[in-house]
């Protein structure tokens, strides 16, 4: 009977020890492109030309809250000369849905220029850390609390087909302008 009972302890403590919760971790910021059709990974291409005005970011969360726990995931988006976006989502989403998932969200550039515009996105767990592993380079491997995320926003440039409608409509004025002031002109002569 004592080597069940001591079995029976053991297994229920192992068992306890496994239904620990991991802490949460976000992961694999990407930003969608070309109608969503292209995703560019943030940290493997900071410094990245992201088109905007509005811009679309997906965001992988992992990790298991304890029985009740919650979190919240801190985004803060800044522009040069532009101002701050600052936006929290409650995890578990919906006050139901655990991780793992994919959370998007979108930001609106107000100062993107055809140049580009410097913007940085910052991550944060708030009730985690730390709440990012680095995934690559010198300290990849290293836990760090929060992360920030440096690109540029940029203007669409507009069509080549658009561009040439313009061109026609500017060259057709010109032309009108030109005619009113000859027509002007030889009245005048008269």
């Amino acid at each position: 009977m004592g080597t069940k009972l001591l079995f029976f302890v053991i297994l229920v403590f192992a068992c306890a020890k496994g239904a620990q919760a991991d802490p949460l971790f976000f992961s694999n910021v990407s930003a969608l492109q070309n109608n969503g059709t292209t995703q560019v990974d943030l940290f493997s291409n900071p410094g990245a030309t992201l088109v905007g005005p509005q811009i679309t970011f997906l965001v992988d969360l992992t990790g298991m809250l304890p029985p009740g726990g919650t979190d919240t995931l801190l985004v803060t988006y800044s522009e040069a000369g532009g101002s701050t976006t600052v936006q929290s989502f409650q995890i578990p989403l919906f006050g139901s849905v655990q991780p793992p998932f994919t959370l998007m969200f979108s930001v609106t550039s107000l100062t993107a220029s055809f140049a580009g515009t410097p913007a940085t996105l910052t991550l944060d767990l708030l009730n985690s850390n730390p709440d990012f592993i680095l995934p690559s380079g010198a300290n990849a491997g290293q836990r760090v609390n929060s992360y920030t995320y440096s690109f540029n926003v940029a203007e669409p440039v507009p069509e080549p087909a658009t561009l040439t409608l313009l061109g026609a409509g500017l060259t057709g004025l010109f032309a009108r302008v030109r005619r009113r002031q000859h027509s002007k002109k030889h009245a005048q002569r008269r």
